[in-house]
């Protein structure tokens, strides 16, 4: 909506200054015409006090009944009867001309201020009306997930538990395999019900370097090529197990599915703080990795780093995004306090 308004009223207020300074050039036009025609009234008759009168040498360069104007005053010459040598200036007051003058640019002013509220109001409703159908797409968008993840829930949990079954019977790699695929399934409908409801927040003791490791088996099998490596120390730590669990899955998902050919993923667990680092191609947006729908490339939802996002900030942590030419780094500090923000 920002972006939207800030068009809108740039472009208009532009073309405001471009109309105002056209108006005020024509109503300089007009006092100096209205000036005129008063100096010149004026020579008929020299009647008056509020002008000023002096006698110059006349000169080939002075033109008769033409207005002239300095910084601040604005005069005429006027022939003498029966003198050659000498002409009439008569000068049309300072302290006239500044009140004038002043008197435009107030009104001027006054009318920039009123047309900037007007323009500002008018870009409001506008930006809030040309978004109307994005909300409604949006809507849109979330309705069918909160309807497609119900419809999920059934199959996917069949699949896992005959999965289950023929495991002990058949001891087969291409099972192991369909059941890693089907667990990444259900780690998307996790984070689709995340996105759906409020979650049940239960606090207990985490194990975050076997939760790592037991996440990183999930996704290994699917990606032969990429080389891992594990830095992680003994680390427990009292928190929401479930929310734990979704943002680092979703970080290794990120890791994994945004990697490159024989690229590395190298995890780092100390005391403070998980550091995921994996190899990249350049990223064009990282200020814009935590909004929802946001993609880098056509594959996934752009809804992976959102949910992360949101549950460190329900958890009070901090996360922080480092990106270079062939590499992306994220560390996520178990410290509670401060927001999470992109960094480049």
């Amino acid at each position: 909506m920002l972006k939207a308004f800030l068009l809108l009223f740039i472009s208009l207020e532009v073309l405001l200054i471009i109309i105002l300074y056209l108006y005020y050039q024509n109503q300089v036009i007009r006092l100096k015409n209205e000036i005129f025609l008063e100096l010149k009234n004026y020579s008929y008759t020299l009647k008056g006090k509020d002008f000023k009168v002096d006698i110059v040498s006349n000169s080939p360069d002075i033109k008769f009944y033409q207005l002239y104007n300095s910084d601040k005053e604005f005069y005429i010459y006027v022939p003498i009867p029966s003198i050659k040598d000498e002409a009439l200036k008569i000068i049309y007051p300072a302290e006239k001309v500044d009140k004038e003058i002043s008197k435009i640019k107030k009104q001027v002013l006054i009318i920039y201020v009123m047309s900037t509220l007007i323009i500002a109001f008018v870009s409001i409703v506008f930006a809030s009306y040309s978004l109307n159908p994005i909300r409604k797409s949006i809507q849109i968008i979330d309705n069918f997930v909160t309807e497609l993840i119900h419809d999920i829930n059934t199959p996917l949990s069949s699949i896992l538990i005959n999965l289950k079954i023929l495991k002990k019977k058949y001891d087969d790699e291409e099972i192991s395999r369909i059941e890693t695929a089907a667990k990444q399934i259900g780690s998307l409908y996790e984070n689709m019900l995340i996105l759906s409801k409020e979650r049940e927040k239960i606090q207990k003791e985490v194990d975050l370097k076997k939760l790592i490791t037991e996440e990183v088996e999930v996704f290994k099998s699917n990606y032969p090529d990429i080389k891992i490596a594990l830095y992680l120390e003994d680390k427990k730590i009292k928190a929401d197990e479930s929310a734990l669990k979704r943002i680092i899955s979703n970080l290794l998902m990120n890791a994994f599915k945004h990697n490159v050919k024989n690229g590395h993923i190298y995890i780092t667990l100390t005391d403070d703080y998980l550091e995921i680092e994996n190899s990249s191609r350049p990223i064009k947006n990282p200020d814009r990795l935590f909004e929802r729908y946001y993609r880098e490339s056509p594959r996934g939802l752009g809804l992976g780093l959102t949910i992360v996002k949101k549950l460190v900030d329900e958890l009070g942590y901090r996360i922080m995004i480092k990106t270079t030419d062939n590499s992306f780094i994220v560390r996520l500090y178990f410290k509670k306090g401060g927001q999470s923000h992109p960094e480049d």
